[in-house]
Order: structure tokens, then C-alpha cells, then sequence
């Protein structure tokens, strides 16, 4: 007997909410997500004028980032998910959605860079609690073989809140800076990228109204005992049944995603030194192929997984991961030695649907091999590496080759290719060397499911499954 089978279990079909709300739950969730990359991610377009402003290294800006917002994102995130697996996931994500919007909105009041820093870490600790409620209320709500998609769409948010970023960034930099000043009270004139910041803080209790409007879903499998208690799922139990197989996936996921995450940290910096684009046609054409190619490919890459999980391949989802890394690589290399600006932004819009492919897949993954009442915890540990690996240490070091090494910061590019070309064959051997152990793990969990209560009252039996 498996030592995690505690968590084991699916609910019968009744218990499961209705398709309507939990889909209304997943497109808040979503739109929530979105908001939060937009004001995560919208220092990447103003790269430029702050630099300027605050008299800023690559490196020091990488750290805004980066490391400012990364290191508290991912340290919250534990804390976080303990509250979220013991108490409501909803009032979690709701008070972080206030937080985070007024954190950013206080980057855009920030004066220099110290007063910047400890605002971009005020938006890390807000956005840390949205994601391991999200993804455990998102399991609850859908059965096991059915959850690659919402989960896909809740991925969606991201990278749709990053090229929203672009295309608000760029558009409010270029009004800015044809617009009069714009005073405050006690404060002087705003410039175009602090008037940025603010703008895109300002829906966050809209965001936390929405949320608590909804219906929180019950856990599905946790094992309540009848007095109403509930008995703690052991982490030391699941590190020590599957530690080596959460690492490899954690780095596998991580490191195949820290070519994007480049991507979208210097990305626009990149075309602005190289091709000499400013920063709304950057912001325009790069945000339409993160709102458009990103989020497909992501679709597609979760409709892939289910269809083949429907058919019975318990690898599902490593093979349409290891796909992603094999087709969006070639683009991600050549995207930074284009002879002109459009066949780079073509690169990056091929390299944007490859990468997506995978982008939604780490959570169902994860989410396979942990029982109910370690699913937000799990997915914070997750997250505390990828995002160390993929949004700090990755953009950090393409920002220390290019001060560093190339000593040339039209360059950035070069930067970028070095860094793909070594991190995402690494993410795709670790993704390779965790299959067979997925499989034995994914059917492990099957074979719970089947004999859990729930299942047994409704005659469930596993399914033969099939590694690909």
C-alpha cells in the first residue's frame, strides 16, 4: 500500500460542482492571473525610461524583476499554501488581489530604487497566495481526467497578463508622453512609466469583489473523518515516497520554462537595442503574439494531453512537455540573429506557440502524484523553484552575461540564445529521466482512486494505462 494513500480518492460524479460554476470559478481565476502577470510583468516594457530615471545597471533592473519580486513570491508562497490547504482558498486569493494592486500602484509613487525594491517586494507577497489556492480549488472542482484544460485556461492568465502588460505599458508610455504632466497631491509630476504602474493597480478590488462573489468548491478526497476533522497528509511521507520524482518534474518544468521567462523579461529590451523598435510598436506586436500564440499553444498543448491521456498513456503529459522543449528551442535560438525586426518577432511568435505547448502542463502533473490536503503545498514548493530557476536566476544571469561578457547591451540577444540553448536540453533530460517513474506514480494513483470509498460505491475500476 502506497504510504500517501490518504489522500487518495475521487468523488462520484454528483459531488463534483456543477460544470457552470466551476468554470465561472476558473475564468475569475483566470482573469485574476492575468491581471497579476500584467502587474508583474509591465517593468519588462519600461525597462528603458526607468533605467534612465533611476540610473539603473542591467543587472540592478534584472533584480527588480527578478529577485525583489521572486525571492518573497516564492518564500510567502509555503506559508500561503499551508493556509490554503486548512483554511478558505477563497478569502486567500481575494486578499491577495487587494494587495498586490496596491503594491504596484505604490511602484508608480516609488522615487528611486530602494523605494522600488521594497514595492516590487510588496507585489510579490500579494501575488504569492493567488496560484496555490487557485490550483487547489481547480482540482476540486474537476475529476482528475478532466483537469489538463481548466488548468490550461487558468495558464492562459498569465501570459495573456503579459501581453496585456506590453500592450498597456506601451500604449499608456506612448499617451504620457504626449500628455501634460500629471501632479499629485504632495508629489511631484509623474512620469510616463510611474503613471503606468498606477494605472494597472487600480482593478485589484474589483478582482477581490468577483472572487468573494463566488462559491468555494468542497475538497474532493481529504479525507474528513465524520466529527468534521482532518487529518494531516504527511509532506515528510510524500519527500520520502516521491521526492526524487517531484524534483526531477520541478527542474524539468523550470528550467524548460526559464527560456520563456527570458524571454519575456528581455524580450523588449532586446528588440528596442537591436532593431531599434520604441516601446509601443514593441509593446503592440510582441503583446499580440503573447495574447495570441501564447494562449494557443497552451490550449492545444492541454487538449493534446487529455486526448492522449483518454487513450490510455499515463505519460501524457511529460510528452507533449518533452515536444514543446523539441520545437520551440530552434526558434528561441534564432529569434535574437534575425537580419530585421519582423522575422525576429516571427521567431519569437513560433517560439511563444512551441514553449505553450507545455505551459499548462506542470500543475496537472504535480497535482497526479499528491493527495488532496498536500496540493497547494505542492504546488508552492513548485513554484518557489521555477520561480527562482526561471524568473531570477535565468533572466539574472542572461543580464550578467550581457554586462559581463559581452560588454555590449545591443547584444542582449546573444545573451538570450546562450541561455536557451543550455537550459532547455537540461529541463527536457530531467523531464526524460522522470517518465517511467510519472507512469508508476500516475498509476499508483489510479489504482487509490479505485478503491477509495467513493469510487468503490460507484463499481470504479483503474483503467490499463500505457507508457508512449
Amino acid at each position: 500500500m502506497d504510504p500517501l494513500a490518504s489522500g487518495g480518492g475521487v468523488a462520484p460524479p454528483s459531488v463534483w460542482p456543477p460544470a457552470g460554476r466551476a468554470w465561472t470559478m476558473v475564468a475569475v481565476l483566470t482573469v485574476a492571473y492575468a491581471f497579476a502577470f500584467v502587474d508583474r510583468q509591465i517593468l519588462t516594457l519600461l525597462v528603458e525610461p526607468i533605467k534612465l530615471d533611476l540610473s539603473l545597471s542591467d543587472t540592478q533592473f534584472s533584480l527588480l524583476t527578478g529577485l525583489a519580486f521572486t525571492l518573497f513570491y516564492t518564500m510567502m508562497g509555503v506559508p500561503f499554501a499551508w493556509i490554503a490547504d486548512r483554511g478558505s482558498r477563497r478569502d486567500l486569493a481575494a486578499a491577495s488581489m487587494v494587495l498586490w494592486s496596491a503594491m504596484t500602484a505604490a511602484c508608480g509613487l516609488a522615487s528611486g530604487f530602494v523605494p522600488l525594491v521594497l514595492a516590487r517586494i510588496g507585489v510579490g507577497v500579494g501575488e504569492a497566495g493567488l496560484s496555490p489556492a487557485a490550483y487547489s480549488m481547480i482540482a476540486d472542482s474537476f475529476p482528475p481526467d478532466k483537469r489538463a484544460r481548466p488548468m490550461g485556461v487558468y495558464n492562459v492568465g498569465a501570459i495573456t497578463g503579459v501581453g496585456l502588460a506590453l500592450l498597456i505599458g506601451g500604449a499608456v508610455v506612448q499617451w504620457a508622453s504626449h500628455a501634460p504632466p500629471l501632479h499629485l497631491p504632495g508629489a511631484a509630476a509623474l512620469k510616463s512609466w510611474q503613471l503606468a504602474l498606477i494605472i494597472v493597480g487600480l482593478p485589484g478590488p474589483f478582482l477581490a469583489l468577483a472572487m468573494w462573489a463566488i462559491r468555494e468548491p468542497r475538497r474532493q478526497g481529504a479525507g474528513e473523518t465524520p466529527a468534521g476533522s482532518v487529518p494531516a497528509a504527511s509532506l515528510q511521507a510524500y519527500v520520502r515516497t516521491r521526492g526524487r520524482l517531484f524534483l526531477l518534474l520541478a527542474l524539468g518544468f523550470s528550467l524548460l520554462g526559464s527560456v520563456t521567462a527570458c524571454y519575456l523579461t528581455w524580450g523588449p529590451a532586446f528588440m528596442m537595442r537591436a532593431y531599434g523598435w520604441d516601446a509601443a510598436q514593441v509593446g503592440t506586436t510582441y503583446g499580440l503574439i503573447l495574447l495570441t500564440f501564447s494562449p494557443a499553444g497552451i490550449i492545444a498543448g492541454a487538449a493534446w494531453a487529455d486526448r492522449l491521456a483518454s487513450r490510455g498513456h499515463a505519460d501524457a503529459l511529460l510528452t507533449v512537455s518533452l515536444a514543446s522543449g523539441v520545437l520551440g528551442l530552434p526558434f528561441a535560438l534564432a529569434a535574437p540573429f534575425a537580419p530585421t525586426g519582423g522575422l525576429a518577432m516571427g521567431a519569437l511568435a513560433a517560439m511563444s506557440f512551441a514553449f505553450g505547448l507545455s505551459q499548462g502542463l506542470p500543475a496537472p502533473a504535480l497535482q497526479a502524484i499528491a493527495p488532496n490536503r498536500l496540493r497547494a503545498r505542492v504546488i508552492a514548493v513548485y513554484l518557489l523553484m521555477g520561480n527562482l530557476i526561471a524568473f531570477t536566476l535565468a533572466p539574472t544571469l542572461v543580464a550578467m552575461i550581457s554586462d559581463l561578457w559581452i560588454r555590449d547591451p545591443a547584444k542582449i540577444g546573444v545573451a538570450l540564445a546562450a541561455m536557451s540553448a543550455v537550459v532547455a536540453p537540461l529541463g527536457m533530460l530531467a523531464l526524460r529521466a522522470a517518465r517511467s517513474e510519472f507512469v508508476r506514480a500516475a498509476q499508483a494513483e489510479l489504482g487509490l482512486a479505485a478503491h477509495s470509498p467513493a469510487a468503490s460505491d460507484l463499481a470504479v475500476r483503474p483503467r490499463p494505462v500505457a507508457a508512449s
